[in-house]
């Protein structure tokens, strides 16, 4: 409404930006806070990337403290079960050795009694052997002497056998007397040893290697 006197005028319009910052100034504010917005962003990632690169230092510092505890664990445990295995190896290795020990002595054993049967064997071989040479002989001894005495029967007294010429005189004198021993001629003297097997004090061990 008018005013002032009755003259009709009017007062001036009141000023409706005052107190409000103008483009420019809203402009400049914008650019400062832009600014501070963009190095506070700066400054959170980088705070960020060294939070983000502690952890994952102490991460990979926890991984390999688990790691090597884990991979001594296990060289522990390896080692017992080594040891273990060492353990029952040498005990396998020596029962193993003990019964090879004992198998060879038996073997030897036994080798030396079959070597020492075998031995006794052929002497008593050889024994029989040269009882039957000497039986043999004194058999064709017999029976030469039986063929000079039916001879001597059928010559004259005195004169010497056909078989004894060119012997000496001593040997032409033999007795006549020889003959089987149902006649009372000579008879070989009983032997110690019989053909049914060894004497009693032979061991005869049970062969293994025949």
């Amino acid at each position: 409404p008018p005013t002032g006197g009755g003259r009709g005028e009017w007062p001036p319009p009141p000023s409706l930006t005052q107190g409000i910052p103008d483009p420019g100034a809203i402009a400049r504010q914008k650019d400062v806070y832009l600014k501070m917005l963009d190095e506070q962003l700066k400054q959170s990632v980088t705070v960020l990337d060294q939070q983000v690169k502690y952890q994952r230092d102490y991460l990979n510092v926890q991984c390999e403290q688990q790691k090597k505890q884990f991979l001594l664990q296990l060289d522990q445990q390896m080692k017992a079960q080594e040891m273990v295995l060492t353990q029952q190896y040498n005990e396998q290795l020596m029962n193993l050795q003990m019964q090879a020990g004992t198998q060879k002595g038996a073997l030897e054993q036994q080798a030396m009694q079959l070597t020492m049967e075998y031995e006794q064997r052929k002497a008593e071989e050889n024994m029989y052997r040269q009882q039957y040479e000497m039986q043999r002989q004194q058999t064709d001894l017999h029976s030469r002497m039986t063929q000079e005495h039916q001879r001597m029967a059928t010559q004259q007294p005195g004169q010497p056998l056909a078989g004894m010429q060119g012997m000496p005189p001593y040997m032409q004198q033999l007795p006549t007397q020889y003959g089987p021993p149902s006649q009372g001629g000579y008879q070989m003297p009983p032997t110690q040893f019989s053909r049914g097997g060894p004497p009693a004090t032979m061991y005869a061990a049970e062969p293994i290697m025949r």
